[in-house]
């Protein structure tokens, strides 16, 4: 019998590329997208790469999910659940943004956890009962190097991935004795449209220090060591495979990140950005082994 998956979030990056990878491999995976379009650019994926759906067998089905929406999601899971427990969730769904702590709306800090966060429960929540009546599972949450170590003018949305891994921490401690994987995917920085969507900090900042850092970090790393969202897929697929995977999976440049929490204490890591000028510049690539400026 064909195993289902959900992908959350799969008109474009990560999560077309892991509907793509999962349906490769065999499962019937349903793709999910908030507007018509998005299902559109699914629906041409999936006949370009021969994946189009065909009733109960593996390939990709265009679904309309808005995480952020109870009965869009409702809705979503009745139509999958119709043909069985699901055997893989991807929640890749998310929305960025950076900002100051200070100058970042309330607004707009909402929006990110609706989505990113209480969006990952609401589809974990229509999952799990039929998970933990199969006994087996993988529930796949997209985290972020943002959530190893949290650069300035990422709080607002670090905090949602933070969010995430600590859910994810506490979900596989409940789910462990039904035989059902969590794992956490802690993406650097990847080559998606997500940085398209995002506007920088603004130039009027009352931080222009952390919004210079910020830039030149991200510049670099697009340039630099960015990597496709086929890598993250590759990552995804590798790990619900496996019959006991990891809970966390660094992938790309997020090792950088998780080798300077390692290395460092707090204070070294936060003290640096009391420093200015030319003295920061040098310190905080003593703490990387990166030179951001050369």
């Amino acid at each position: 019998m064909t195993e289902l998956a959900v992908v959350t979030g799969a008109n474009s990056g990560i999560g077309l590329a892991t509907a793509l990878s999962l349906a490769h491999a065999g499962y019937r995976v349903f793709a999910g997208a908030r507007r018509v379009e998005g299902l559109e650019a699914i629906a041409q994926a999936a006949s370009d790469a021969g994946l189009s759906d065909t009733a109960g067998q593996a390939g990709i089905v265009a679904v309309m999910i808005d995480v952020t929406d109870d009965a869009s999601v409702s809705q979503a899971f009745e139509q999958i659940l119709a043909e069985g427990a699901v055997a893989v969730l991807v929640s890749n769904a998310g929305i960025t943004g950076a900002g100051s702590i200070e100058e970042t709306p309330v607004d707009d800090y909402q929006a990110m956890f609706d989505t990113n966060v209480l969006g990952v429960i609401r589809c974990t929540q229509q999952v799990l009962p039929g998970m933990r009546q199969a006994q087996a599972g993988s529930i796949v949450n997209i985290s972020s190097s943002s959530a190893v170590l949290s650069p300035p003018l990422m709080g607002p949305y670090a905090s949602t991935k933070r969010a995430v891994e600590s859910l994810s921490e506490s979900l596989q401690s409940e789910v462990a004795p039904f035989g059902i994987n969590v794992i956490l995917v802690q993406a650097g920085t990847i080559l998606t449209p997500i940085w398209g969507k995002s506007e920088p900090p603004a130039e009027d900042t009352a931080y222009p220090q952390a919004r210079s850092f910020l830039l030149e970090v991200l510049t670099h790393n697009l340039m630099t060591s960015g990597v496709p969202p086929e890598a993250v897929a590759e990552t995804i697929l590798s790990a619900v495979q496996s019959e006991r995977p990891a809970l966390r999976h660094l992938v790309g440049d997020a090792t950088v990140l998780a080798g300077m929490r390692e290395r460092h204490s707090d204070d070294e890591l936060m003290g640096v950005f009391s420093l200015t000028g030319e003295e920061f510049r040098v310190r905080y690539s003593e703490l990387s082994g990166i030179n951001y400026w050369g």
